[in-house]
């Protein structure tokens, strides 16, 4: 390569990298709630950090290298919860993310983050062995997000109900660590056939 050559294809990288590409979607983020569909988001957020600012769990994160997604918000549940505040989704002033009012009902029926996927063998009371209630507890939907079922209520979670807050990821004890929030568009899979043990005791 020559030397104009040389310096032509030194312009043209430095170029790539000053001026930003606009992220392809990409299906395995999951976004802060009121998100507009995937590809409409990245190209109506301006990576802001409005969002960021106001989340006071700080789950909303940016990318911290360069990628795809550079400059657009996703939460990280496994670190932090969402606790449904919805003040994100009111001061993005793009409408990347669309207002949405802090309403139980309202969130109920137009938030949908991640989907929740249990490990039954890992979970305490689905392998019999100990007592669990914390997802159920925690949870700001429940009996309809999760409920509790048979003679160790064992969680069972509706994915058409749940919003993704990943409250339930949060409260799962580290010993068990059975729930995770998953990306939308996530096939769920079966649930895997366990062995119980016996129920452990507790003191008298």
């Amino acid at each position: 390569m020559n030397r104009r050559g040389l310096i032509g294809a030194l312009a043209a990288a430095v170029s790539l990298a000053v001026v930003p590409k606009r992220a392809r979607a990409n299906p395995k983020k999951i976004r802060p709630p009121g998100a507009l569909p995937p590809g409409q988001f990245e190209q109506a957020c301006i990576g802001c950090f409005r969002c960021a600012e106001v989340c006071p769990t700080s789950c909303i994160r940016f990318p911290s290298t360069f990628s795809l997604d550079q400059g657009t918000p996703h939460l990280e549940l496994s670190d932090r919860a969402c606790v449904l505040c919805m003040k994100c989704t009111q001061v993005c002033p793009t409408d990347a993310l669309l207002p949405i009012a802090a309403d139980a009902q309202v969130i109920a029926k137009e938030v949908r983050m991640g989907v929740p996927v249990l490990t039954r063998s890992k979970c305490l009371p689905w392998n019999g062995s100990g007592v669990c209630r914390l997802c159920y507890q925690v949870c700001p939907y429940p009996d309809k997000a999760v409920e509790l079922v048979g003679p160790q209520k064992a969680p069972l979670f509706h994915v058409d109900a749940c919003v993704g807050c990943g409250l339930c990821e949060e409260a799962c004890p580290d010993q068990a660590s059975a729930i995770i929030i998953e990306p939308l568009g996530t096939e769920i899979p079966k649930p895997e056939p366990i062995r119980r043990g016996p129920m452990r005791r507790g003191p008298a």
